[in-house]
């Protein structure tokens, strides 16, 4: 780690000429979207306070008594606190539905907090039914706001209203960026293509270039302005060569703005900072942490739910178990699996084939909606797994981790995850499971954790559904584009 932190700071100089940048003027990327969705709830604010007088009283008034005028002054400071504090936007992360749903839940209920612990300070004494009239308008508005914006921003990518982006890197790296762009769609970037550096030469995609020929620098200058290309992403994990340099100043020459991204970027278990001192460069890593109580309160929560669920789960356990042993099967298996901090233990499922596709339509049902893995429930109140968390996996898959994807050892494994979610099952690879596990820790809440129950049923559902109904997010995630023939050629 501290090579990387050596090669990153020796190449600073090589991003400075290759973007035209200024180490002291780097400064943290504003996005104005935050900004309108701060206006818009402010407005929202206003009316919903109005509204719930006029739902109150059975009348409305544009100008309510200045008590109430007092309240609206304090609850919008306080919003606006919360807003610069909290991703409260929703775009910061990638745009989740979840996660901006429990967001504006948890921050919807700090501000009637704050509300109702102002007025009984203040002794201005308001209704009980209109503060919970205001809260739920509060709520449901801040939520619209944001699905809104949210709609608002993929029609301008549906009416082709972007930024076109080419990324230029290898094949791991630009995969992953394209599936980062497509979830921040404030940024109104189009990827229109990629290149692969090789040696002197660039190979591209089908998109760039018929074939995915190789490309001269010059060349692939000409297919960006033939395309119109706005930017220019670099994800390099080596050090580029002298006419890369010139290919990225001719670039610059032409208008098209350049980003660069640092070799130490792959720290997913920690949340980078970018700071300089007297212009020198300098990556703050710090460890994100958690709250003493936080275990304490998870633990809690698998036990009150894990109990509430033993009842159904109990009776399709039963229906499941009975129809195995009608067709002389087993009804259970046990697998070692390593849980946190590298322990084994033993995780129990139903015992069906987990990979076969052609099997008994009552195995690829139980297969499908995960009734395989009801007997699991009994390993989150035994404590050695958790209702949500990083799938546990094998030792033999385990022993093969990278230092970085052993950051998943750090949580109790889950009877589902984020990656779950995502459309991500036992069979994908761990390293595209990894990118959610570690997202999911640094962002770890309660409400999370149940926000994340709750999508887990949504995903079961939809895949009952035809194949011709795809998740649209996946398939960035786990599809791998093979490079053209040239650069695999030229790498070995």
């Amino acid at each position: 780690m501290v090579q990387n932190f050596q090669d990153l700071l020796a190449r600073w100089p090589e991003f400075q000429r290759m973007a035209n940048l200024r180490p002291q003027h780097v400064t943290k990327m504003i996005f104005p979207i935050a900004n309108r969705i701060l206006a818009l709830d402010i407005l929202w604010l206003v009316i919903a306070s109005a509204l719930s007088y006029a739902l109150r009283y059975g009348h409305l008034v544009l100008y309510p008594p200045s008590s109430y005028s007092v309240l609206i002054l304090a609850a919008a400071g306080v919003w606006v606190l919360l807003l610069k504090n909290l991703p409260l936007d929703c775009f910061n992360g990638g745009w989740r539905f979840h996660v901006m749903l429990s967001r504006i839940v948890r921050a919807t209920g700090l501000l009637m907090i704050f509300v109702i612990a102002f007025a009984y300070l203040t002794k201005l004494y308001y209704s009980r039914l209109l503060l919970i009239f205001f809260g739920v308008l509060l709520f449901v508005g801040f939520l619209l706001i944001r699905v809104g914006v949210y709609l608002f921003l993929r029609s301008q990518h549906s009416k082709g209203r972007t930024k076109k982006v080419v990324l230029v890197g290898n094949e791991r790296l630009t995969r992953e960026c394209a599936f980062k762009v497509a979830r921040h769609p404030e940024l109104l970037y189009q990827v229109v293509g990629m290149l692969y550096p090789v040696g002197d030469s660039m190979a591209s995609d089908a998109t760039l270039a018929p074939g995915g020929k190789l490309l001269s620098s010059f060349d692939a200058l000409g297919a960006l302005a033939d395309r119109g290309v706005d930017e220019l992403i670099v994800l390099l994990d080596e050090l580029p060569g002298p006419e890369f340099h010139n290919f990225v100043a001719r670039c610059l020459a032409q208008s098209i703005r350049v980003k660069a991204l640092p070799r130490a970027y792959e720290l997913y278990t920690s949340k980078p900072k970018l700071i300089e001192i007297d212009g020198l460069p300098l990556v703050s890593l710090e460890d994100p942490g958690t709250l003493p109580s936080a275990a304490v309160v998870k633990r809690v929560m698998d036990l009150v739910i894990g109990t509430l669920l033993l009842l159904p789960a109990g009776g399709i356990f039963m229906i499941a178990a009975l129809v195995l042993l009608c067709h002389k099967r087993q009804v259970l298996r046990r697998e070692l699996r390593i849980g946190k901090a590298g322990r084994a233990f033993w995780m129990y499922r139903l015992d069906i084939d987990r990979n076969g596709k052609n099997g008994p339509r009552y195995e690829r049902l139980m297969r499908d909606l995960s009734i395989s893995e009801i007997p699991q429930v009994w390993n989150v109140l035994s404590g050695e797994m958790s209702l949500v968390g990083p799938r546990p996996e094998s030792p033999e898959r385990v022993k093969h981790y990278s230092e970085w994807q052993k950051g998943r050892l750090r949580a109790k494994p889950g009877l589902t995850g984020l990656a779950q979610v995502n459309g991500l099952r036992e069979q994908h690879a761990s390293e595209d499971k990894t990118l959610f596990d570690l997202q999911y820790m640094l962002e770890w809440s309660p409400l999370n954790d149940l926000v994340l129950v709750l999508q887990t049923v949504g995903t079961l559902v939809k895949r009952c559904l035809p194949a011709r109904f795809p998740a649209r997010e996946q398939e960035p995630c786990t599809r791998r584009n093979s490079l053209p023939e040239a650069a695999h050629a030229h790498r070995a």
